[in-house]
């Protein structure tokens, strides 16, 4: 009898505790392989690159419209609300990319974004500083 509790007391307190132990570890290690893989490393490059170049085009397009509002003379016409109305929507889209960008990028401190240490053949990193919002027409 003394035998079988002192087994049981063995598998309670060492091999299980092991066992869960080894497991968190197993956990712990697939998490940084599927977040730090050169594949999904690439992935989070390709999307801060797209989101750059959305905030670019937007910025843009914005930039337009401006210039499109001031060759425009009557303030009161329907052309000019309109204009004033798709610009609206546009900064409104700009700084919804802009907070997404900038909160993804203040997550992490990506290798990628930090200039000279990228290699001779890619000399641009993407820009580590935040992307700013327009607060106003």
């Amino acid at each position: 009898m003394k035998i079988y509790f002192k087994i049981v007391m063995v598998i309670c307190f060492i091999i299980i505790p092991t066992f869960f132990f080894l497991n968190m570890c197993s956990d712990a290690s697939n998490t940084v392989q599927k977040e730090f893989s050169t594949s999904a490393m690439l992935k989070k490059y390709e999307y801060f690159k797209d989101v750059s170049a959305a905030i670019d085009e937007k910025r843009a397009t914005i930039d337009m419209y401006q210039s499109v509002l001031l060759t425009i003379e009557d303030k009161t016409s329907f052309d000019y609300q309109q204009t004033r109305t798709e610009m609206q929507g546009l900064i409104s889209m700009h700084n919804s990319l802009c907070s997404e960008y900038n909160s993804a990028m203040s997550k992490f401190n990506y290798a990628f974004c930090n200039k000279g240490t990228l290699p001779a053949s890619n000399l641009d990193p993407l820009p580590r500083e935040i992307k700013p919002y327009i607060l106003s027409i």
